[in-house]
């Protein structure tokens, strides 16, 4: 019996010493690491950084606890800190893909495309599998020219991680673009739903649900994105026109004007919006405010030619006609009827 128990112990101690060879510094705190992860993904900040506080007491030399900090530096757009914080950690764990993923995203808000671009392929190359940077690789690819491929790679990381609601904003986007509005609608829903912080996604649901005949669930949509709609990561600076549009075309012209007054507040060197408001103070018979947001328009480069020159002339004519300047409304009726209109496919 003594000879048995004297095995045992040292089987038991000779475990216990293999266990600590093969333990890290952040061995015993994986799952708490992955649910401040997940509160990250969905932009739940406060609360990532209040479940952190302890495991970096408890593990301070684990190196994902710098992982953390990071994005949540980056989440409050302290970009110097998180920087620092992201080199840290990706020195000290190179082949982590999720490093060279978040990073990347970074430098992708940051708008410095190269380094996105270089630390997504990166990522990918370490980790085929990583959802988190198989959605930044497929949105930069998309942002290339290169949907297909960027399409698959979004797909991949929704099959992956269906809860990542930036992800599921992403593939939204590329249905958004193909005039796809039943899918499109199924991720921005998902995506406002994981993250009702986030207002471009409200703001894509409503425009998709608008041409599905969705009118009320649009309205909800609009006016949930206008609660959380302010600036920082998921700032939406045409929520108010895509509103106000949305209220003109169901005649609270009232409603739709205080939209368009903001709207022209938050992107003043936008076509669009001088345009539409223009159209708006028409229908409401306020030409002289309608004459200045015409030519206001007029005067906008509109590289996109979302508003092509030929609607602004039609639109100048019927507003100097209401003004009573017919040399000038002549001028522009001429310039509408002599004008060809761009061919298919020029703009959208």
């Amino acid at each position: 019996m003594t000879v048995l128990r004297t095995a045992v112990f040292s089987l038991l101690f000779a475990t216990c010493s293999v266990w600590r060879a093969f333990a890290g510094p952040c061995t015993g705190a994986e799952a708490q690491l992955a649910r401040v992860s997940r509160e990250l993904t969905l932009d739940a900040t406060d609360v990532a950084e209040g479940m952190l506080r302890p495991i970096a007491l408890s593990y301070s030399e684990c190196p994902e606890i710098l992982l953390a900090q990071a994005r949540i530096q980056d989440a409050r757009g302290n970009a110097n800190q998180a920087a620092d914080l992201y080199i840290r950690y990706t020195d000290l764990e190179p082949d982590n893909s999720q490093g060279f993923a978040y990073f990347g995203r970074f430098f992708l808000e940051q708008r410095d495309y190269m380094r996105a671009d270089a630390l997504s392929a990166a990522a990918v190359d370490k980790n085929p599998s990583d959802p988190a940077a198989l959605a930044l690789r497929g949105q930069i690819l998309v942002m290339k020219g290169q949907s297909a491929e960027g399409k698959a790679l979004l797909e991949k990381a929704c099959q992956l991680d269906p809860d990542d609601p930036e992800a599921q904003f992403q593939l939204g986007a590329i249905y958004d673009r193909a005039k796809s509005a039943p899918n499109a609608v199924q991720h921005f829903r998902k995506a406002a739903t994981l993250n009702p912080r986030d207002s471009r996604a409200w703001d894509y649901l409503a425009l998709n649900l608008e041409p599905m005949g969705d009118l009320d669930s649009a309205e909800q949509a609009y006016r949930k994105g206008l609660q959380v709609n302010q600036p920082g990561r998921y700032d939406d600076a045409f929520l108010d026109y895509n509103y106000g549009r949305f209220l003109a075309k169901r005649n609270d012209l009232a409603a739709s004007k205080q939209h368009m007054d903001r709207a022209v507040e938050l992107a003043p060197k936008v076509r669009a919006v001088w345009y539409e408001r223009a159209k708006l103070n028409l229908r409401l018979k306020n030409y002289q405010q309608a004459r200045t947001d015409a030519e206001k328009a007029a005067s906008c480069e509109d590289p996109a030619k979302v508003i092509i020159d030929l609607q602004i002339y039609a639109l100048l004519a019927q507003v100097y006609g209401r003004l009573g300047e017919t040399g000038l409304a002549k001028k522009y009726a001429d310039l509408s009827r002599e004008t060809a209109p761009p061919v298919r496919g020029e703009y959208r």
